[in-house]
């Protein structure tokens, strides 16, 4: 971003060269220390600044006092007419600093027409209009809908996406043009890995890989489909496979006029496959004016093996993931883990396959679906596969800021856990566009008890995925966890208004709403879940909350015997208990994790508020040695007055 000249949001434009602040088509007057101090807060936006990075990159770490910086922090905000107290352009985050709090776009030309902000008059008009009004048209209006109350909530999806990032772009399916057309795994498995790539570029907005997914036929309409997908580019390629070659053409195109910024075909022997999805990667972040130096750019784009063998054999391992993230079909994870486990085989120091392959050792307890291989193996068998494959990640894995996230893993299994919440953190600071990774760190951040994080991962996770069109329930389920419930039951709303037919955001707004006590609007929900295909424990579980949010205790009663025939695992027992009121019940459910070689099984439910560690005194010891001290304990919103 800082090769841009021009950093814009909404109404906001700063010209960096000149050193000018523009609000709509006027001219606003701030000192040099002021402007400089918003031009580094907004090439870092949405991301918190410490007051050391501040004063070292404003002050050039002069010695000066604190209320020197709060006086150009209060000359910004007369400036943008931003209140402090309700903020929603840059917040004070105490005692540690300040952070932009809405998305930026790096340009090298300035918007032709900008945003305009009311001019004064004699007629008194509502504070910060004007930046109502011009956020309102860019891609974080979504997030305005959580920040500003009084925003309508019934903006049309498309009012959105009026104004486009200038660096982003969907990578659509790579269509495979083989005689027997056999070859969908790799032309999917292509599409995967080149998006990976895109991803950890910092200043690349990359649509989901499921919205994308969407757009799987071709009718030439790129525009078109550019424009629904709200990005300023599209990818579009083909493969095709013949004995021992293989030809890969892929273009990159401008959406606004139609024109080709870049083309490539690759007419090749299969062995030289590797080099083709690292060029590819290269050329796009290139082509779109990434920040990234080009040597940096060429090794974060490096697939991490140069066997041909293990590389489709991961490619296979990421076309299974796709379709199983589409369909929850168990096939697809047997044919994942299977694809992952040969590619770590064919090449031991193959850092990715080795870390997707430790993914399906160690699931997620607490999560719908958490799935792992080995049945009937014990969590100390399970650990120690997941770790020996961690291991061979970190010692593979040729990219330094990659290696945190490894790490940060492997810290987490060591109970290592305020190690693991600053690991993830430096991960994020360079790849702050990371979804998979702000997931990561709401489990973190509730392990190290870093209560602020836990809710800024369910922020972050929330606008991400509602800017890549593609949005998660799990920033729903992070705002519960946070005991932010009525922001969760925003995101809900949002989520299922851009998708209502997805039941998991159903599953998890509904949990929101009883949470918050709008048990009316929780039963509108319950019709599309109990008639899902989500599991039987999770439909009942909705039952529960909702009867106890009802308050009548005989139809919990009856709920809990139905859960009960069906020999619930350990996750739904305990949060059957809790919805019953009975806190004390609960804790004896998780007693059998108490021990050596299951704490890290029995940790995960810390990012639960109900959870009261107190309970378990081997845990409580681990905690103690790493100097977490566990917050509040919260009873169960919602739950049965019994």
């Amino acid at each position: 971003m800082a090769s841009d000249r021009f950093l814009i949001s909404g109404a906001i434009q700063l010209d960096t060269r000149d050193e000018r602040l523009w609000i709509g088509n006027d001219a606003a007057h701030i000192g040099g220390k002021a402007f400089a101090l918003l031009q580094l807060l907004m090439q870092n936006s949405q991301v918190l600044v410490t007051k050391d990075e501040l004063f070292d990159g404003v002050w050039n770490g002069l010695a000066v006092s604190e209320s020197v910086l709060t006086t150009a922090v209060k000359e910004l905000r007369q400036a943008l007419n931003d209140d402090a107290r309700k903020p929603i352009l840059i917040e004070t985050v105490h005692g540690r600093g300040y952070r932009f709090m809405l998305p930026v776009a790096a340009t090298d030309e300035r918007l032709a027409e900008a945003l305009s902000a009311p001019r004064k008059s004699a007629t008194k008009k509502p504070r910060r209009s004007w930046i109502v009004g011009g956020f309102a048209a860019t891609l974080a209006a979504a997030l305005l809908w959580l920040l500003i109350p009084s925003l309508s909530r019934d903006m049309s999806v498309a009012s959105a996406a009026t104004s486009i990032h200038p660096k982003s772009v969907a990578v659509l399916p790579f269509r495979d043009l083989s005689a027997d057309a056999n070859q969908r795994w790799f032309a999917d498995g292509l599409t995967e890995e080149i998006q990976n790539r895109l991803i950890r570029t910092p200043d690349l907005h990359v649509v989901s890989k499921l919205t994308s997914a969407n757009f799987r036929e071709r009718d030439g309409k790129l525009k078109e489909k550019a424009h629904e997908l709200g990005v300023a580019h599209i990818l579009d390629g083909s493969v095709r496979r013949v004995a021992d070659r293989v030809r890969v053409t892929a273009e990159l195109v401008r959406a606004s006029d139609g024109s080709q910024l870049w083309s490539q075909t690759y007419d090749r022997p299969t062995s030289d496959v590797i080099s083709i999805q690292e060029d590819i990667a290269f050329r796009i972040a290139s082509a779109l004016k990434t920040v990234m130096e080009p040597g940096k750019l060429r090794a974060m784009v490096a697939a991490g093996t140069r066997s041909v063998e293990a590389y489709e054999a991961y490619l296979q391992g990421l076309a299974a993931d796709q379709l199983g993230n589409a369909t929850g079909g168990r096939d697809a994870e047997i044919a994942a883990i299977k694809a992952y486990e040969k590619a770590r085989t064919l090449d031991p120091d193959f850092a990715e396959a080795n870390w997707h392959a430790a993914q399906k050792w160690f699931g997620k307890q607490t999560r719908i679906n958490g799935s792992v291989v080995g049945p009937g193996a014990s969590d100390s068998e399970r650990q120690t596969q997941y770790m020996l494959r961690v291991d061979r990640a970190i010692a593979g894995s040729a990219d330094e800021i990659q290696q945190l996230k490894y790490r940060a893993a492997k810290a987490v299994m060591n109970l290592e856990l305020r190690n693991a919440h600053g690991l993830m953190a430096l991960y994020l600071k360079a790849r702050p566009r990371d979804i998979d990774a702000w997931e990561d760190m709401a489990e973190f951040a509730a392990y190290a008890n870093e209560h602020e994080w836990l809710a800024r991962a369910g922020e972050r996770i929330h606008t991400l995925s509602v800017e890549a069109r593609e949005p998660r329930s799990r920033a729903i389920t992070i705002g519960v966890m946070a005991m932010q419930p009525e922001a969760a039951v925003l995101r809900a709303r949002q989520q299922i208004k851009l998708r209502p037919a997805n039941v998991m955001m159903k599953y998890q707004g509904h949990r929101a709403m009883i949470w918050a006590g709008r048990i009316d609007e929780a039963r509108q929900l319950m019709g599309a879940i109990v008639n899902s295909e989500l599991p039987a424990q999770n439909r009942m579980l909705a039952e529960l909350r909702q009867a106890c949010g009802e308050g009548d205790i005989a139809r919990a009663r009856e709920v809990r015997t139905r859960m009960e025939a069906t020999k619930p695992d350990l996750i739904d027992k305990w949060q059957t208990e809790h919805i019953m009121g009975n806190p004390a019940k609960a804790a004896e459910v998780l007693q059998i994790l108490d021990r050596e070689g299951r704490l890290q099984t029995l940790l995960q439910f810390m990012i639960n508020p109900t959870f009261d560690s107190a309970q378990y005194p081997n845990l409580r010891a681990a905690m103690a040695r790493d100097g977490i001290v566990r917050w509040k304990v919260w009873p169960m919103p919602g739950a049965c007055k019994t």
